[in-house]
């Protein structure tokens, strides 16, 4: 076994361990993000990153990774999910959390993105700690509506690794707006409930190492079985071809649009 095999065994079996504790983890800005992010529109929505970051786990696991952080813009409303390292002073209406461990829940973030109308949607987990503030919790099949806008919270889980279990401690999440159906899958595998998901405008899916969430492999066929109009990858280290992978897999089938600027 090379070193680089001993190391890929040494991350797949910490990484079960390493979001237990905030000491053995640092997320910071990665000097690769992007000072003007790419931004998708589709409709009346626009859809961007927070950009990437630099991850540092138990002092010498090093990598950049595009987290699950992203804004959508829906005419005036500002929704963020899972912000994470923002450098944006736009407050926000909405902020959703898909599950309580720190690369998607940010006390920082959320602190930093509030005013005194935000609406923070998420698990019990997330919103008992944040009772002060306007909240809604977010339960697996239940809706919220606000004006043109509903929030449904879907399932997100693991099927063998139980890092993330089934049920309202770990979501993710479908918007709908007037014109577009946005599903953030969350950190999940994929799963037989992605089946019954219709009319996805955006799906915005990981494509990460395969052990908290789907690599581009089991992506691929995810987006493939939803059949949105857009695929978005997210949740992925940088300059590891997890792109180029996912690409490969969705096979044309589905328009692919990324956050960061592949090359």
């Amino acid at each position: 076994m090379n070193k680089y095999q001993i190391m890929k065994t040494i991350v797949k079996t910490l990484i079960v361990f390493v979001f237990l504790s905030s000491s053995c983890i640092s997320i910071t800005r990665s000097t690769l993000r992007e000072p003007i992010p790419p931004v998708i529109e589709i409709n009346d929505c626009k859809i961007s990153s927070t950009g990437a970051v630099y991850l540092k786990m138990f002092g010498y696991i090093k990598t950049d990774f595009i987290p699950n952080s992203v804004k959508i813009m829906n005419n005036d409303l500002v929704i963020y999910c899972d912000p994470l390292v923002v450098e944006d002073t736009l407050k926000a209406d909405f902020i959703l959390i898909t599950h309580s461990h720190m690369d998607h829940f940010s006390k920082t973030d959320i602190n930093k993105l509030l005013k005194p109308s935000t609406i923070l949607i998420a698990p019990k987990t997330v919103t008992k700690k944040y009772k002060h503030i306007n909240n809604h919790a977010a339960i697996i099949g239940a809706g919220f509506n606000f004006e043109n806008i509903h929030f449904e919270a879907v399932e997100a889980y693991n099927i063998n690794s139980g890092i993330h279990k089934k049920g309202n401690k770990s979501v993710g999440y479908v918007i709908s707006c007037d014109s577009a159906r946005i599903y953030i899958a969350g950190d999940t595998d994929f799963i037989p409930e992605m089946k019954e998901l219709k009319d996805i405008t955006v799906a915005i899916v990981p494509i990460g190492e395969g052990k908290t969430a789907m690599n581009p492999q089991a992506a691929g066929e995810a987006v493939k079985t939803i059949n949105p109009v857009i695929a978005i990858p997210v949740h992925y280290e940088l300059n590891q071809n997890r792109e180029s992978d996912f690409m490969k897999n969705v096979n044309n089938l589905v328009k692919v649009e990324f956050l960061h600027n592949f090359r």
